[in-house]
């Protein structure tokens, strides 16, 4: 705990205290994706793939997943794929 002195308007003296915990959680790391994204071929996303996933069904929310990765699905936003993301290196035609 960092303490500060202050004098304020009237003279008087006022002791501040500051803590030195961190401001929050570090912002999430996209880690959902085989290989990183663009690196596939051009003019294709995540949404045109074949080992694209959803997580939820047409009552809830739906939580977009890489098949190729699912030994490391969790329950949160690390391991979502975004749709527009370019496609990856693993990339594959989804079949009609």
């Amino acid at each position: 705990m960092i303490e500060r002195e202050i004098t304020d308007l009237f003279g008087e003296k006022i002791v501040e205290r500051i803590s030195e915990a961190r401001p929050g959680r570090k912002p999430t790391q996209p880690k959902g994706y085989a290989a990183l994204p663009g690196t596939g071929p051009a003019g294709e996303t995540c949404k045109t793939c074949a080992h694209r996933r959803s997580t939820g069904n047409s009552h809830a929310r739906v939580y977009w997943k890489c098949g190729l990765m699912q030994h490391h699905w969790t329950g949160g936003p690390g391991t979502d794929i975004r749709m527009r993301s370019p496609a990856c290196r693993q990339w594959a035609r989804e079949e009609s």
